[in-house]
């Protein structure tokens, strides 16, 4: 037995470098991000004011306009987006002028660069942008009565052009929107 001694403890050695240098490996690996960023122009590569055109060779899919053909001022399609389903809404005078407004989802793999997507505190978004101009509110079940258990928090850009809005159920997130104008009240 203690012929054996030092080959057992020196497998023993090996063991516990090899485990050693696996966990300084993955510490030198950095984490792979699946997601996707929101930002107040839109969200990864999909940006606000997207024509027609350039939406389709994004999406590599033909879009399709009924509102806008019949002269009405905006079309709302889903799409998938990489696998996520999102809702656009195209405004214009016509279905080749069309323009991109309002991109909304409800994926868990979209955030904004401080983390806040699908599942976020309603606190956790509100303070998130502590520079930028905010608007809480409720939402209506049917107007003029409030929700108790919805609201909305919606994210000025500087020039109060564009706005992230975080739509929010029982004080969580549960969906996102970029959109290239908010009307508060």
């Amino acid at each position: 037995m203690k012929k054996n001694m030092p080959l057992v403890l020196g497998l023993l050695v090996c063991i516990v470098l090899s485990c050693n240098n696996k966990k300084s490996n993955e510490k030198d690996d950095p984490p792979q991000n699946k997601d996707y960023l929101i930002r107040m122009d839109g969200i990864d590569s999909l940006k606000l004011e997207m024509t027609r055109a350039e939406l389709e060779k994004v999406l590599n899919t033909k879009i399709t306009l009924p509102n806008l053909a019949t002269t009405r001022a905006s079309d709302t399609i889903s799409v998938k987006y990489r696998g996520i389903d999102m809702t656009l809404i195209m405004d214009g005078s016509d279905d080749s002028t069309a323009t991109l407004r309002s991109i909304q989802t409800t994926h868990p793999s979209c955030k904004t660069a401080s983390g806040i997507g699908t599942g976020a505190d309603k606190i956790k978004a509100i303070e998130a942008y502590p520079d930028n101009r905010r608007f809480v509110g409720p939402e209506y079940e049917e107007y003029p009565v409030r929700s108790a258990t919805k609201s909305v928090v919606a994210v000025m850009d500087t020039l109060n052009t564009r706005a992230i809005i975080f739509h929010i159920i029982d004080k969580k997130v549960v969906s996102v929107e970029v959109n290239s104008y908010y009307e508060y009240y």
